[in-house]
């Protein structure tokens, strides 16, 4: 049976919080777990955390690796994301400028996997829940990666739409090879 847009809202915090556990259940790095730790802790137990609830400074060894994206809407409908925060070590791995811009002005087209970050964050929009990944990269970036861990949490001022998603990543270093 489908489930109304009603229903919806009222399960949606609930949703994220099962989301939340089953993340902090996988995570590998301690950056990643000590956000989704931090983002718990302001999680009310019956909305989603408020932009106005997150505090950078209560964090601010995990503040390199965090993205802070607007959720503002096209002439469509369509959910767009614009860098509001992007931290050091993800402006070291993309090695471009993000703030200011948005998501999709960023993404080379003609490149079939940059739809992931866009994707992701539109399905924290849509469902209102974190996604959680950790796994071989499925984007280029400017250095090479063996693995990458991240969290895209969703925010919401009035506890339901999400008009901004914050996001955590860690990259993990290939080894070196010797030889």
């Amino acid at each position: 049976m489908p489930v109304s847009p009603a229903q919806l809202v009222a399960t949606q915090p609930y949703a994220n919080l099962d989301a939340l556990r089953a993340a902090l259940s996988q995570t590998r790095h301690a950056t990643i777990r000590d956000f989704l730790r931090y983002y718990a802790g302001i999680h009310p137990a019956a909305a989603l955390p408020a932009r106005s609830s997150f505090s950078p400074m209560a964090i601010p060894r995990l503040l390199p690796h965090l993205v802070l994206a607007d959720v503002e809407r096209d002439a469509g409908g369509l959910p767009r994301f614009r860098v509001r925060v992007a931290g050091e070590e993800v402006v070291n791995a993309l090695r471009m400028p993000l703030i200011g811009r948005y998501l999709d002005e960023i993404a080379n087209t003609s490149e079939p996997t940059v739809r992931f970050p866009i994707e992701t964050r539109h399905a924290v929009v849509e469902t209102g829940c974190m996604v959680y990944y950790r796994g071989k990269p499925r984007v280029r970036f400017s250095l090479d990666y063996a693995e990458i861990e991240y969290a895209h949490c969703p925010l919401a001022e009035d506890g339901v739409t999400v008009d901004q998603i914050v996001s955590v990543l860690h990259y993990q270093a290939l080894e070196p090879v010797l030889g």
